[in-house]
């Protein structure tokens, strides 16, 4: 491969398109690769369409399709637009141009029409034909909430990496510039217009994942968007990532192509801003910037800065006339114009502006002692006095005494340093928390950085919690997100999730409300960025919580309330104003203007605000450095003990802190120590209160001696099952069934395994070998994948030695259709007794034509369930339909969508219903289990995608009935490394209408997410179910995204994992309980065997306790007799001597035989007593003789 000096490069690269004569000094110690094919469209080729690669190398001409001579003019190449199947003109590009490549960059000089900007189209495509797969593409479409981006698609998993606004014109010469740089980790994509960076990004894919090349395009997509309008000048792609300056260069370079229109682009860049002389009545002048392309002068800073803080003169001067110039530059063209301002001076007197700086200062309704009331504000001075028990030092510290809460007032009175005998007096009502039971807890948004650390823009731009302990900021959930901004618009049945929709937020800032409840201010973003979406110009977002561990926030935007600003919301802080009844809310506009404002109510879009004053209040619990990774600054408030306890019982990580001590168990003495009835399950106690039971594996018996009566302590060793990392290659969605399989009156326990074959991450096509695999054994260890042993591994196919194939592409269905891939999903369920496989099949050549279909396992002869690790036990595959036999995804507009992700459940009245995906969420319908392949209501949308870390799907729902309550839970966020699980809840006792939305109560953040698993990291977990081990624990079965690992295939694809569930004390399931966590390290069962009787001589049989009994009892003390000899320890039915039954531990599963204890002793005491009894009888003769 060429290298060519850096400096020239990009220019040199420019020449070759535009035939231009260029003589650049090479640039010492710096190199950049050479495009790889360089199309020039300023002049028409001899057969107006054969357009030459300027590159020598690999890669030929591009070659418009439906060409013509009139399309050549204005040095540029005309694309006609109309639909895809139209004779409309596009380009297409040599076949592979980056395969296996990881890092690219593509540019292109372009024109679009408007129908472009508000609409979908790829400027370019390399890919193919199918849009469900893979490419990489470039648009400049300003609507349906989307921005001018570069996208990447591998494997079916797509990230858009988009400008935070519009930034383009309709018929505007643009320069477009994508970079996708794979030589980072991970790698970014980057997108420039006119030569700016506009949007960069972490993906997961480089073009080197975009496997298929064999349609690369100019303005032809995939999809079935129209082709591109507009025209093209040049075309460049370079198998490199260029750098700024290349990219601005290039730019630059290709401006002189159409340096007249693009020097009146700027000038009409001006004139659109209609600035005009002006007169300035307020503190605050805002100055039009055109998205950030126009910058401004003053001729008087003193009086007008730039940032738009006005200075006026005091009330009763001469107005001040001030000069301020705008100045554009666009691709190396610029455009000025002067304007004048007449700064009138301020109508408030002394009295007034001192009253604005005391509404300034707010003392926050709850205060930990040990901390600060807020500091003044420049130019300010405040006098702070507590009473009712409350204390303020003259730093500012508030104090109490004793360890509860103390209610009372703080008085404030302000004044002004430059104004004499003036001043406003303010109390406040507050609650003083006492230090020993309260801390402070942080919210705080972090700098984005990976899916590969759980921290990508999707999950940085959240609120995030830390509580401060010991000195210390520590992150609850691991650093994750708690509150997530809604999307904005509500969900709509049989409708589409609407795509770009999807919001993040920036600067959360917690404060406590007047009713004792908590809100949350921030500002709302464009999605998994920093930057504010459109209503960050003028609004806050507000959310609020009862508890601090759910919150609340209105739907459809309704939770964005404008604060009366016009230029730019940025770190709002907002606080419960007591003395006043009303709330302050302050924020920093985009030009870094204090404001501030209030509100009488604080609920909704419908709230007003008050008077806006330019300046800054008196802020409290400002955090600049935490020492959490990736922090952004934030924002702390009070909290007491109980809410400290309640975060750490839903957000922190929950550790067994011990177990509980058995009961003595009671053994006879001579029993046989296999008899010893022993718990069979250990009680474990956790840090948040909850408890757990797990099985003993063992128990140590060897201390016990029950030929001697006495107390002996014994322990037991907690089981703790361990599957395989990964438990099963390349199978995502996966299930694993506990089945009872009876057959010729013998009942059976097995295991059934099923899931979808996603070798190489190809999940539809499966490299031409479509097929539902099957696994069955006796335990879910012998499920399991086994490194090493090629025996039970994936092959390159997709094939797995241990597994049946159930049904193939080929196959038809019960209409007669042909299978033809995906086969996704499958779930096995017992509906109406039946083992069923409930799963989505995909036809023809099209997948998204696939729908949910069940298959049921058929009995033999005698009725017996036939084996169902066999195809031609099941029946032919049924589409499940509505009740009218109409498919079950139908849009408001009469289209039909895919169904899939089908489960299967029952409330406690005995109604079944079918819940599934459609139209990228989850739907509900009761269904009859006797006739299954039929839903009996109507389909509804019970959850929709609404944030960021579920966008743009929620798929994949599997429901349990535990202590009354459904949990659902469900997962959303594509199915790449960033997939995550969400969790709904229901009442399961049949008195609530699971059809309807408001019956699921859903988490605002998901239950499951990416994250460190016993040390090591297991990134997009997700798609999971309920399942139930050997023991009897709840466990999960789910799929993450794959990583190499010794002893595998590593083919490539998702893979299954299964961890045991844990129940927290508030009711919520925890998925990723460490083994240390669920047992410390140590920790074993402990219990006494109690062996009763009394030690005494061996009996002789004439009840005086001398030993002369008539005979043995066969092993026990010699002598069976009356006297305390006797072998009296127990009767035939369990009955202690003391008449007391011994503990049989009603539950037989909770009983544990002795598998520790050591026979020696036992054997040679019994060759003691044996000899001894043999020495007594000889002597006793001996003595008949003597």
């Amino acid at each position: 491969m060429r290298r060519w000096p850096k400096a020239c490069a990009a220019l040199s690269a420019v020449a070759l398109t535009l035939g231009l004569s260029v003589v650049i000094a090479p640039a010492a110690n710096a190199a950049a690769e050479a495009p790889i094919a360089a199309y020039d469209f300023t002049s028409a080729p001899a057969d107006n369409a054969t357009v030459p690669n300027a590159v020598a190398g690999e890669f030929g001409p591009a070659v418009v399709q439906n060409p013509a001579a009139n399309l050549w003019q204005d040095k540029a190449l005309t694309f006609t637009g109309g639909s895809k199947t139209s004779t409309g003109s596009w380009v297409r590009l040599p076949d592979n141009l980056l395969t296996d490549q990881k890092s690219a960059t593509v540019q292109m000089e372009v024109k679009a029409d408007q129908s472009m900007i508000s609409g979908f189209h790829f400027l370019w495509n390399i890919g193919n034909s199918a849009a469900e797969t893979e490419y990489f593409f470039a648009t400049v479409n300003c609507s349906n909430n989307r921005n001018p981006l570069v996208g990447i698609k591998s494997g079916g998993s797509e990230k858009l990496v988009q400008a935070k606004n519009c930034g383009v014109k309709a018929n505007e010469w643009l320069s477009v510039t994508s970079v996708i740089d794979g030589e980072t980790s991970p790698a970014t994509a980057s997108f420039y217009i006119n030569g700016v960076k506009v949007a960069s990004q972490n993906v997961s894919s480089t073009p080197a994942d975009v496997l298929d090349q064999t349609l690369n395009t100019i303005g032809r997509a995939p999809w079935p968007d129209p082709l591109f309008k507009g025209a093209v000048a040049n075309f460049r792609v370079f198998d490199s990532a260029l750098a700024d300056e290349e990219i601005a260069a290039i730019s630059d370079a290709d401006a002189l192509l159409h340096e007249g229109a693009i020097k009146a682009s700027a000038q009409a860049v001006l004139e659109s801003l209609n600035i005009n002389d002006t007169t300035v009545t307020s503190p605050y002048f805002g100055f039009p910037t055109a998205g950030g392309t126009v910058t401004w002068h003053s001729s008087n800073e003193n009086v007008i800065e730039t940032n738009g803080t006005v200075h006026q003169p005091s009330k009763g001067s001469a107005p001040v006339v001030v000069e301020l110039t705008a100045t554009t530059q666009l691709r190396g063209q610029t455009a000025t114009k002067t304007i004048t301002a007449t700064v009138n001076p301020m109508d408030k007197d002394d009295a007034q502006i001192i009253a604005d700086l005391a509404s300034a200062y707010v003392v926050p309704s709850v205060i930990q002692a040990g901390t600060k009331v807020p500091a003044a504000v420049a130019g300010s001075i405040v006098k702070v006095v507590g009473s009712d028990g409350i204390t303020v030092a003259a730093d500012g510290t508030v104090t109490i005494s004793g360890d509860a809460a103390v209610t009372g007032t703080i008085t404030t009175t302000v004044s002004k340093s430059d104004v004499a005998g003036l001043e406003q007096t303010r109390e406040f009502a507050v609650t003083v928390l006492p230090k020993s039971e309260s801390t402070q807890l942080l919210s705080y948004h972090r700098n984005a950085t990976s899916h590969e650390t759980a921290n990508n823009g999707d999950v940085a731009y959240s609120m995030h919690l830390a509580l401060e302990q010991r000195n210390e900021w520590n992150p609850l959930n691991e650093n994750y997100g708690i509150f997530f901004a809604r999307n904005i618009v509500a969900p709509v049945d049989a409708t589409d999730v609407v795509l770009g929709s999807h919001r993040s937020l920036k600067d959360p800032a917690l404060f406590h409300m007047k009713d004792g409840t908590f809100g949350v201010v921030s500002v709302r973003t464009n999605q998994s960025t920093a930057n504010a979406d459109a209503s960050g110009k003028t609004s806050i977002l507000l959310a609020t919580s009862s508890d601090l561990l759910a919150f609340d926030e209105a739907i459809n935007s309704k939770g964005i309330i404008n604060v009366g600003e016009t230029n730019g919301v940025n770190k709002p802080y907002a606080v419960y104003d007591s003395a006043e009844d009303v709330y302050l809310v302050s924020w920093v506009d985009d030009g870094g203007v204090p404001k501030y404002t209030t509100f009488k109510t604080l609920v909704d879009a419908t709230s007003p605000h008050g008077e806006v004053h330019v300046g800054k209040v008196a802020v409290s619990g400002e955090v600049a450095t935490t020492g959490i990774d990736d922090y952004v600054a934030g924002r702390s408030i009070a909290i007491s003990a109980a809410q400290i306890a309640a975060l750490e019982g839903r957000y922190g990580r929950i550790v067994n802190t011990g177990v509980k001590t058995p009961e003595d168990v009671s053994a006879a003495l001579n029993s046989d120590i296999v008899d010893l009835e022993l718990p069979g399950k250990a009680e474990l106690t956790y840090s948040d209160g909850s408890l757990a039971h797990l099985p003993i594996e063992n128990w140590d018996t060897s201390a016990v001696d029950l030929t001697t009566p006495g107390t002996y302590p014994v322990t037991g060793t907690i089981k703790q099952t361990e599957y395989p990392l990964p438990f099963a290659e390349d199978r995502a969605d996966p299930t694993v069934h506990k089945w009872e399989w009876t057959r010729n009156g013998i009942t059976e326990i097995k295991y059934l395994m099923i899931a979808t074959n996603d070798i190489h991450g190809d999940n539809v096509w499966q490299r031409d070998n479509p097929h539902m695999p099957f696994r069955m054994a006796d335990s879910i260890a012998e499920l399991a994948d086994t490194p090493g042993d090629p025996s039970g591994l994936i092959t390159q196919a997709g094939f797995n030695p241990k597994e049946s194939i159930l049904l193939k592409k080929g196959d038809k269905n019960a209409d007669g259709q042909v299978i033809t891939g995906s086969l996704w999903a499958p779930e096995i369920h017992e509906i109406n007794g039946t083992l069923s496989i409930l799963f989505m099949p995909s036809y023809n050549s099209y997948w998204m034509d696939g729908a949910a279909a069940i298959m049921q396992l058929k009995n033999d002869a005698n009725g017996d369930p036939m084996d169902p690790s066999k195809a031609e036990s099941w029946t032919v595959p049924q589409t499940v339909t509505r009740q009218d036999g109409k498919p079950l995804s139908l849009r408001t507009n009469g289209t039909q969508g895919m169904s899939l992700d089908m489960n299967y459940f029952e409330d406690e009245t005995g109604q079944a219903y079918y819940t599934w995906q459609q139209l990228g969420a989850v739907y509900i319908a009761k269904m009859d289990p006797t006739d299954p392949a039929k839903v009996t209501s109507e389909p509804r949308l019970i959850i929709s995608p609404e944030y960021a870390w579920d966008n743009a799907i929620a798929e994949g729902p599997n429901v349990i009935n535990r202590d009354g309550k459904l949990y659902m839970i469900y997962s959303g966020s594509g199915v790449g490394p960033t997939y995550t699980t969400g969790l709904a809840i229901a009442d399961a006792s049949g008195a609530t209408d699971l059809t309807t939305p408001a019956a699921w109560e859903k988490l605002n953040y998901p239950i499951q997410k990416s994250g460190i698993f016993n040390g090591e990291w297991q990134l997009g977990t997700g798609h999971g179910m309920w399942s139930e081990d050997e023991d009897g624990n709840m466990i999960y079965v789910f799929h993450a995204y794959a990583k190499h690992t010794e002893g595998y295939s590593n083919v490539g694809g998702r893979d299954t994992f299964i961890r045991r569930v844990h129940w927290a004390a508030d009711g919520l399931p925890v998925f990723d309980m460490n083994l240390d966590e669920e047992v410390a390290p140590g920790t074993v069962v402990s219990l006494n065997v109690v062996v009763a009787g009394d030690v005494t001589e061996p009996g002789d049989g004439d009840g005086d306790g001398s030993g002369d009994g008539n005979g043995s009892d066969g092993g026990s003390n010699p002598g069976d007799g009356n006297g305390p000899g006797a072998d009296n320890n127990t009767d035939d039915n369990g009955t202690n001597p003391d008449g007391e039954k011994t503990p049989d531990g009603a539950d037989t599963e909770g009983k544990l035989p002795v598998t520790g204890a050591n026979p020696l002793p036992f054997i040679l005491i019994g060759v003691v007593l044996l000899v001894a009894g043999a020495a007594m009888i000889i002597i006793r003769k001996l003595g008949k003789k003597n």
